[in-house]
């Protein structure tokens, strides 16, 4: 570091420092401070959800998938969230809810299967083999 012309090492010191302070703060510091902590929530809260699996056995050919609608956290009658196929034969829905789930499946999220809607509790696992 060169030495400013007429000024004492004290001097230099607090001019430099000064200069440092006036620096706008790096990405890494503005970040810092923009984050809040992370609310925190009660137990009993957060334990009521449960995982809820459906897991439909079925082969619905190639090209086709399945998909879920219905009533309860997540799911709607209007629009169907797709199942994962596990294997040829086998399709599987998990998520959370802390209420009862009534759903349905459709055949490429168009033809409803057959018969009446289902029910799925927080904590279960539902296997079916639906019908179209």
């Amino acid at each position: 570091m060169k030495a400013v012309k007429g000024l004492k090492t004290s001097s230099r010191r607090k001019t430099i420092a000064k200069s440092l302070v006036d620096l706008p703060p790096t990405r890494t510091q503005t970040t810092a401070l923009a984050t809040k902590p992370a609310e925190t929530t009660t137990g009993s809260a957060r334990s009521s959800a449960k995982p809820v699996t459906i897991e439909a056995k079925i082969d619905v050919g190639f090209g086709n998938a399945l998909y879920l609608r219905g009533e309860g956290t997540g799911l709607s009658w209007s629009q169907g969230i797709p199942l994962t196929c596990v294997d040829g034969k086998t399709w599987k829905w998990t998520g959370e809810s802390k209420e009862q789930l009534k759903f349905k499946l459709l055949l490429n999220d168009q033809v409803w299967s057959q018969g009446e809607d289902l029910v799925a509790t927080p904590g279960q696992k539902v296997e079916i083999s639906p019908a179209f």
